[in-house]
């Protein structure tokens, strides 16, 4: 399928391919995993109640979660470059969201580590591939969309963490 050159794209097309567009579901993507990172703390207690187990256990669920978000990164930017952001963001959105669900249904130590296993891999990519997005959508504000893409990550739990601590 041959690419459709810029000044034929119509409609929908077009707007798919709007950059500023895409900047902005990539920054509200980063906001949607945020409290994975930012509102963990928020969780600990009553995990450690529901699990019935001590601190320490818990805390390696946090751990789980940033090893598989940061470590597997460059491996998730081979897949955005072989099978492209669009499925791999969804992809990542599914995983984040099977963990968000999982970890709210954990009724085990186990199912709370995996839960949050999907979650770090999913934020990962989530992560990852729309800071690569920004760069590449905008080689002449490259500093600007990615540091308004990291700030999706922190502005994601200025929005939530009030509801959720209530």
């Amino acid at each position: 399928m041959a690419a459709i050159p810029a000044e034929r794209k119509t409609g929908i097309q077009a707007l798919l391919d709007n950059r500023w567009l895409i900047l902005f579901f990539s920054v509200l993507s980063m906001v949607a995993v945020a409290n994975f990172q930012y509102g963990w703390t928020l969780f600990v207690p009553p995990l450690m109640k529901h699990l019935r187990q001590e601190l320490a256990l818990i805390q390696v669920t946090f751990t789980v979660f940033v090893l598989l978000e940061t470590w597997l990164v460059p491996f998730e930017g081979w897949l955005v470059d072989k099978f492209g952001p669009k499925l791999l963001v969804m992809l990542g959105g599914l995983l984040a969201g099977l963990g968000w669900v999982g970890s709210g249904r954990a009724e085990s130590l186990t199912a709370l580590y995996a839960s949050y296993a999907f979650a770090g891999l999913g934020a990962g990519v989530v992560y990852g591939t729309a800071i690569g997005s920004a760069l590449k959508w905008f080689p002449d504000h490259r500093g600007l969309t990615a540091g308004l893409t990291a700030a999706g990550f922190g502005a994601g739990s200025a929005f939530t963490v009030v509801p959720i601590a209530n």
